[in-house]
């Protein structure tokens, strides 16, 4: 079933595809209708959630507490439930796209229609987990940031800042949408490091996307060690096993998520780094301590 593979062929408004599970028993994650011509990345239709296992009643809730009250409808014949959603799939995941056979899939491309007309709010981005065969969710907000990040950017411009998600922490990069599109399947480098300005010391992840290997695109994101929120986003980071890269376009709007490898050696450096700039700070003449002024400066000195 749904073998045909739609990567290479036109894609219309409404054509049905499915969520495909390759090297496993069962057959589809879920299914859905295409949003827009062209574009095999963003569907609405059924997810199953109640696959291996029913879904996790702490997950319901906080997808019911991000949108508002969801459906779930069953899609077996045992009862197991998909969530009435849009799916955002990950460029590196859409190769796991396939067709569902006429006989199949006219019934349900029908009972899907409504859904082009009035999407449902429950919106989740979805890649495909080679290493443990599974699809992995992530919530995209309604309005695709949470109020507060996107105030952030719209004042602020284009930039980079790390937010906390039920999948980890997530590095949020707003980017033209021209450069994004050239950030597709490039490699990307994190670096950590403490930079020890006179008023605070600033914790720097620098971000390069080598969309040009002689001029990488680079994001950075700066985070206080005095600052208690931003303490414990650091030290989820320095246990965390992958980086997420989320990027958002010119209107705000969320493109796709990058996932870098963040393993031992870079959990040590970074638990070095606030370490020593914990120990910076509390040096400091208390009338000097200034984090904001210390990140101007350096944005200054370092345009």
């Amino acid at each position: 079933m749904g073998e045909r593979e739609p990567q290479s062929e036109r894609l219309s408004r409404g054509e049905l595809l499915c969520l495909y599970h390759p090297g496993t028993n069962d057959i589809f994650s879920g299914y859905g209708l295409v949003m827009a011509d062209d574009e095999p990345g963003d569907l609405v239709g059924l997810l199953m959630v109640d696959r291996p296992f029913p879904a996790n009643p702490f997950w319901l809730a906080r997808i019911e507490e991000a949108y508002g009250e969801c459906d779930l409808v069953p899609m077996t014949s045992t009862g197991a439930r998909g969530l009435v959603c849009r799916m955002q799939i990950e460029p590196d995941s859409r190769q796991h796209l396939r067709y569902l056979p006429p006989a199949f899939g006219h019934f349900l491309q029908e009972a899907l229609q409504p859904l082009l007309e009035e999407p449902p709010a429950p919106t989740l981005a979805l890649r495909w987990d080679e290493e443990r065969r599974v699809w992995l969710s992530e919530m995209v907000f309604r309005n695709d940031l949470p109020p507060a990040v996107r105030e952030v950017f719209e004042r602020t411009g284009y930039g980079c800042l790390a937010v906390e998600s039920s999948r980890g922490i997530v590095h949020v990069c707003h980017a033209a949408d021209e450069d994004i599109d050239n950030f597709v399947d490039k490699p990307v480098e994190a670096r950590w490091d403490l930079i020890e300005m006179p008023t605070a010391p600033l914790v720097r992840l620098e971000l390069l996307v080598y969309d040009d290997t002689r001029d990488p695109f680079c994001f950075e994101s700066f985070l206080n060690v005095a600052a208690p929120d931003q303490l414990a986003v650091l030290a989820e980071l320095a246990g965390q096993e992958e980086l997420y890269l989320a990027f958002y376009g010119d209107d705000l709007t969320y493109r796709y998520t990058a996932v870098l490898p963040h393993g031992e050696q870079q959990w040590q450096r970074l638990d070095e780094i606030i370490s020593h700039a914990e120990t910076y700070w509390a040096n400091l003449p208390p009338e000097a301590r200034d984090f904001d002024q210390a990140k101007a400066l350096y944005m200054q000195i370092h345009p």
